[in-house]
């Protein structure tokens, strides 16, 4: 039996979490910005779309295109909320769902279409479904094909709010249509390299010599390259059970102007560690490499430390951490801040603490988190944050922790 494949992309999904929580909002031009302050919008509505506003712009392009644009900051707790509704949704369709991204999943229906008439009819139902438990602005765009690739191609050109399936008799013009914006596996860096040889379409990678993509790509990305122009994929979805354990955790900041005050550099790097620590106790894992970067002045540097003993207590790791800055002799302003942990293994793996101090301590982490889960993120923090703008947690869109931010289980 040929696969069934689906590919669910929520339309403007910032955007429209906002104007669905907001009624004010439904029907007007809005842009969401990662914090006000900040100089580009990362979202925008459909009604700013209109205008010509793309994610990425900057706010002086923004308002020269919409001067009535209304901008507001990310709700990242509110996104990654509606994003745990939006996959627990997929379950009545079927068992096998991979979350791609915030605003995307893959669900297999090969098994399970029937049960609705079918791929289209399902698909149809699912739009109508998640209306009604999402809002009446929350809507999708589907795919739906014989693989991944395929299926993330058709959400990706279908008009908004519909639904394009990738039949034997449209699959060519679907593939000469795609613009490599859209083609998953053909980034900025590779599109350029493609143009420069004069290749600025799906069928003309097909038609070109394996003997020039070899020369210019090597052979391991002349054979990939040859497969997305056919559109083959053979990758199969990775459903939550299949995430692996993170390799590392890290968080970075950029802040609204440089600072030279080590005060706030101290809070700055205390706040990232105490948010990464968070998420290694969340999952049950802890570390025993530690890594700072620092940017600022146009200069930058990056330095880390390898112990024998593992932790995840945010007091050692910024003891660490705070010595690497230290011995960094930094002498220019801070304008960004990268902290990171790795050489992970599960807390399982290792033995009980022996010493009643460690025991003590494991318990006061372990009530810190219980309080700052059920009062919300830093109920409780470290006096280094007294008087400090705190950073909170936020989700980037394609969730390279998902497993912590969507499934958020202790391993």
């Amino acid at each position: 039996m040929e696969p069934i494949i689906l590919h669910v992309d929520l339309n403007s999904f910032f955007a429209s979490v906002e104007q669905q929580a907001n009624p004010v909002l439904q029907g007007k031009p809005i842009g969401i910005l990662k914090a006000i302050g900040r100089t580009c919008v990362i979202a925008c509505s459909n009604e700013a779309k209109t205008f010509g506003v793309k994610t990425g712009m900057s706010l002086s392009q923004v308002k020269t295109l919409c001067p009535q644009i209304i901008l507001l900051p990310a709700n990242f707790p509110q996104y990654a909320e509606i994003t745990k509704k939006f996959i627990k949704l997929m379950d009545h369709y079927s068992d096998v769902v991979e979350a791609f991204s915030l605003d995307e999943v893959f669900l297999d229906v090969t098994y399970t279409a029937h049960l609705f008439g079918g791929p289209l009819l399902l698909a149809y139902d699912l739009q109508a479904r998640l209306k009604q438990s999402l809002g009446d602005w929350m809507n999708c765009s589907i795919g739906i094909a014989k693989n991944k690739f395929l299926a993330k191609l058709a959400s990706g050109i279908a008009p908004k709010k519909s639904v394009y399936v990738v039949t034997e008799a449209n699959q060519s013009q679907l593939l000469a249509q795609a613009p490599f914006t859209e083609v998953c596996g053909i980034g900025f860096r590779l599109t350029q390299r493609l143009k420069t040889m004069g290749i600025n379409s799906l069928p003309q990678i097909l038609a070109a010599p394996d003997s020039v993509l070899q020369a210019e790509f090597g052979p391991f990305w002349a054979f990939q390259l040859k497969r997305l122009a056919r559109g083959e994929d053979s990758s199969s979805l990775v459903t939550p059970s299949q995430l692996a354990d993170a390799q590392s955790v890290s968080r970075t900041y950029t802040l609204f102007k440089n600072t030279r005050d080590p005060i706030i550099i101290k809070a700055l790097i205390r706040n990232l560690v105490e948010e990464v620590c968070f998420k290694l106790r969340r999952m049950g894992l802890v570390g025993r490499q530690f890594g700072l970067s620092l940017r600022g002045d146009g200069f930058s540097q990056s330095s880390y430390v390898t112990r024998k003993t593992f932790t995840a207590d945010n007091g050692r790791v910024f003891e660490q951490i705070y010595t690497i800055y230290k011995q960094l002799f930094w002498s220019y302003s801070v304008r960004f801040a990268g902290v990171w942990i790795s050489l992970l293994t599960r807390k399982k793996y290792l033995p009980q603490p022996l010493f009643l101090n460690d025991q003590k301590q494991e318990r006061i982490l372990q009530t810190m988190d219980k309080i700052n889960q059920t009062y919300g993120d830093y109920t409780i923090y470290p006096a280094t944050l007294i008087n400090q703008t705190i950073i909170r947690p936020e989700v980037n869109g394609f969730m390279g922790d998902k497993k912590f931010q969507l499934f958020d289980k202790v391993s």
